[in-house]
């Protein structure tokens, strides 16, 4: 007797009719993704969809009356309510409850396909997953997309405090489908001034720019928005005189906080020392020592009380110099930073000089280690006359 073999979509006598092999789909789908059609009523909308846009309904209604439901919602089952959350398809399901109940039940006679997800999972990963499904079916805004980014790394943060997972930019470029160098950049990105941020989200500026702008600090962000609102654009000679500017600054916020943090230690010490000798003088007055005569307790109490006195001065000093340097710093912060032509011209004379100078190195590189090539004194007239050129400009922007 010949063995047959029965696959799926194939019966005795061979292939399934379409209707058949339609079901039998369906049914595997139902086994292998948790596949159910769902009435609209048992649905319920996600508040943590409402950070995406639900604009055009009317018209993705008309698309799916027309074309049919091309994506099938993703929800998790909420066993308390006996309803469905959605995870994936807000739009859609809004579109679909638009819908006269003719035109729904013509289209959903059983219910609105769905895939069901887990319904074990934390909150937190509810979320991932919400973020992460919407990110896949929609074409979002640069804002909408950096809001992703910044909301998976504070799930990921708490995460890897549980010790759940231990790179964040790699679960990030995981979930968004991006690189972990992207994922950086736009982390990065949140360290933008306002207007520079706003900007990003115009295009204004690209991510690689917002990347480069985020590591300043703000006075150098704040000049590079000047540059930007006079020419439109800035080039890598201006962006590297700020940036040196900015590492000059950053270095000086360094030695002012280490500064600072100094003073405060020694503010810590000389307390400890006049608790103690407050501690010492009220020993020796209550219980003096019987070896020692009233005027040597006298003396003693007489040079604890100085000492004390001192130390006491001396925090007073610190504790000066400390709110000086806090006011210092606090009116560097709220002074006018807003880049003047002068400065402006500045820092382009300066870009202008280190290229200039470069170009100079250059020219006199290969005069000096190029003497093969250089063979006749027409060649080394030429070459002198470009360092000659290179010289001038060079001292014009100095």
């Amino acid at each position: 007797m010949t063995k047959k073999n029965f696959a799926a979509g194939m019966t005795k006598t061979g292939v399934l009719n379409n209707m058949g092999g339609e079901k039998l789909k369906e049914m595997q789908a139902k086994t292998e993704y948790n596949f159910q059609y769902i009435p609209k009523e048992k649905i319920i909308s996600n508040p943590k969809n409402e950070k995406y846009s639900q604009d055009g309904i009317d018209a993705l209604m008309e698309s799916i009356l027309i074309n049919g439901l091309r994506h099938n919602l993703s929800v998790i089952y909420d066993a308390d309510n006996d309803n469905y959350r959605l995870v994936s398809g807000e739009r859609r399901y809004h579109a679909i409850c638009k819908m006269t109940d003719k035109e729904y039940n013509t289209l959903f006679p059983t219910g609105i396909p769905c895939k069901i997800e887990k319904s074990n999972i934390s909150e937190i990963d509810e979320e991932i997953m919400l973020i992460s499904a919407n990110h896949d079916v929609r074409e979002t805004s640069m804002e909408v997309k950096r809001w992703e980014v910044s909301r998976l790394k504070e799930l990921y943060e708490a995460k890897k405090l549980k010790g759940e997972i231990k790179n964040i930019n790699a679960e990030i470029a995981k979930q968004l489908n991006i690189s972990e160098r992207q994922a950086r950049k736009y982390t990065t990105a949140e360290k933008l001034i306002p207007e520079l941020s706003e900007l990003l989200n115009a295009n204004g500026i690209d991510l690689n720019q917002a990347d480069k702008f985020g590591r300043l600090d703000e006075d150098a962000q704040k000049s590079i928005l000047e540059i930007l609102k006079k020419n439109g654009n800035i080039d890598n000679a201006e962006y590297q005189s700020i940036k040196k500017i900015s590492e000059e600054r950053s270095e000086e916020a360094k030695k002012y906080k280490k500064e600072l943090e100094e003073a405060a230690n020694q503010i810590k010490v000389q307390e400890k020392t006049v608790k103690h000798l407050e501690e010492r003088i009220q020993q020796l007055e209550k219980n003096p020592l019987p070896t020692k005569t009233k005027e040597d307790l006298e003396d003693e109490i007489k040079y604890i009380t100085e000492a004390k006195n001192k130390a006491e001065r001396e925090k007073a000093k610190l504790e000066t110099n400390i709110e000086k340097m806090k006011q210092q710093q606090k009116e560097k912060e709220q002074r006018q930073t807003q880049i003047s032509d002068a400065e402006l011209k500045r820092i382009n004379s300066i870009a202008k000089a280190e290229q200039a100078l470069a170009m100079l190195e250059t020219n006199f590189d290969i005069l000096k280690n190029n003497k093969n090539v250089i063979k006749t004194d027409y060649d080394v007239k030429v070459r002198l006359e470009i360092l000659k050129n290179r010289m001038d400009d060079l001292l014009s922007n100095i």
